[in-house]
């Protein structure tokens, strides 16, 4: 029956994302964070639904609502050329294509759906939209998987894909903490805005448990850190953390046993799995030693990773160390695709903060004020990555490029809402003095003001 829903659903849609390519990105970025076809157990799930839908929502954007990507952007342009640079890599390297070929693939489609979302994120509602897209495509997993665990289940991961990993699901579902918690301060207008925002809370408060019931210690830090980044925001600082405090406590009065001895390990030296993450981080810098500009090539670590061990100090009594990942997005991808790529990683995360805390400050007090919980959501679910990365091989991870291209257009989404709202008033008490709107902007698809 699932199989049957999902089929019926996927036909009806397909033209719908083929004359309207914005409603084909957000069903491709639904599917892309809910996997959807990952909970039914016939036909469906091996369906290319995802790759059908973004054949035609790449149509309709060529034909019906052709939007430039925003290459002159710094952090678009940045990108583009880390992809670019991932590829010299590669040949550098001679790495042939039956190797590397099918997740290099997947990281030039995260790329180009990420500056396509750039391309079409062209007012405050596609803005709002997509931010709800997310939010409900992962917050799904959290109301699901934290109901399921407050029922006696035990440790729990994704529903498949990149997110099968407890490690990976965990951090995805830390990620989505700042959506369900910032995206209903925009949902005032909204008819039942206020049971909305009721909902995004209870959701948030189950994800929480989601995350705990992954075991994950990565995914644990990386939810530390964006609650407090998150009280920090807030105008009463006290409060908020002696609030994180207390719900610290009871979680931790609350949290199974062995879940608490599990987190008891994260500063034990003597773990096993915190030994391996060492050492791989050790490996890591050894690649980068001697191999700084292009790396050992992408997708490369772990078969390479043997011959890297010379001149690795290894833990007592240990003889034999399998080859192993980076267990760390940073020394990831300086590894294996060099320091060109890691500076383009590191500007686009920082960047993307920088200028979101730069936004805020802008707005603030402003009829612009309304974009400061989106640019809190990319600001604070970027600090929740950047920490789970530490620990995780998730240097391409989808919705972290998405967000840099978000961030990126903010500033066009508020100027178009601005100019919007300077038509109505135009509209509504006759016509402005001369000269007192004047926008600029270089996306013709986006209608302004001018003097």
């Amino acid at each position: 029956m699932r199989d049957l829903i999902v089929f019926v659903l996927f036909i009806t849609l397909l033209p719908t994302c083929f004359l309207r390519p914005w409603f084909g990105l957000m069903a491709f970025t639904w599917l892309a964070y809910n996997r959807t076809q990952d909970l039914t157990w016939g036909f469906a799930r091996i369906l290319p639904i995802s790759q059908v839908i973004a054949i035609a929502m790449i149509l309709g954007w060529l034909v019906w609502e052709n939007r430039p990507l925003w290459w002159r952007h710094p952090r678009m342009a940045g990108m583009a050329l880390l992809v670019l640079v991932v590829g010299v890599s590669i040949e550098a390297n001679g790495l042939s294509w039956d190797q590397v070929g099918t997740r290099y693939s997947e990281l030039v489609k995260i790329v180009f759906v990420a500056l396509l979302t750039g391309a079409l994120l062209a007012n405050r509602t596609r803005l709002r939209a997509y931010f709800a897209v997310v939010a409900l495509a992962l917050g799904f997993y959290g109301v699901k998987n934290g109901v399921w665990f407050l029922l006696g289940q035990g440790t729990i991961v994704g529903p498949g894909g990149m997110l099968k990993d407890n490690n990976d699901f965990a951090l995805a579902m830390v990620m989505n903490l700042p959506f369900l918690w910032y995206l209903g301060y925009d949902l005032r207008d909204l008819r039942f805005g206020r049971l909305l925002r009721l909902g995004l809370r209870v959701a948030f408060f189950l994800t929480l448990v989601a995350i705990m019931a992954t075991g994950s210690r990565g995914g644990f830090l990386a939810m530390a850190v964006v609650i407090f980044m998150m009280a920090m925001k807030t105008r009463y600082k006290v409060p908020a953390i002696l609030a994180v405090v207390l719900l610290g406590l009871l979680g931790y009065a609350f949290a199974p046993q062995e879940y608490i001895q599990r987190l008891s390990t994260i500063a034990s030296a003597s773990d096993q799995s915190a030994q391996g993450r060492l050492l791989s981080w050790r490996v890591a810098l050894n690649m980068v030693a001697h191999n700084p500009v292009l790396g050992v090539g992408f997708n490369n670590f772990v078969y390479v990773y043997q011959n890297f061990l010379t001149g690795v100090s290894l833990p007592p009594g240990l003889v034999y160390v399998p080859s192993r990942v980076a267990h760390n997005s940073y020394l990831q991808i300086w590894a294996e695709s060099g320091s060109i790529a890691f500076g383009l990683f590191l500007f686009l995360l920082i960047g993307s903060i920088l200028a979101m805390r730069r936004l805020q400050r802008v707005v603030r007090g402003t009829d612009d004020a309304w974009v400061t919980p989106y640019a809190r959501i990319v600001e604070t679910t970027l600090y929740g990555y950047m920490a789970g990365a530490m620990f995780l091989n998730r240097a391409h991870f989808d919705l972290m490029y998405q967000l840099v291209a978000v961030a990126a257009v903010m500033p066009a989404v508020v100027l178009a809402e601005r100019g919007r709202l300077a038509a109505l008033r135009r509209r509504r008490i006759g016509p402005a003095v001369h000269g007192e709107v004047q926008v600029r902007h270089a996306d013709a698809f986006v209608k302004l003001p001018t003097t």
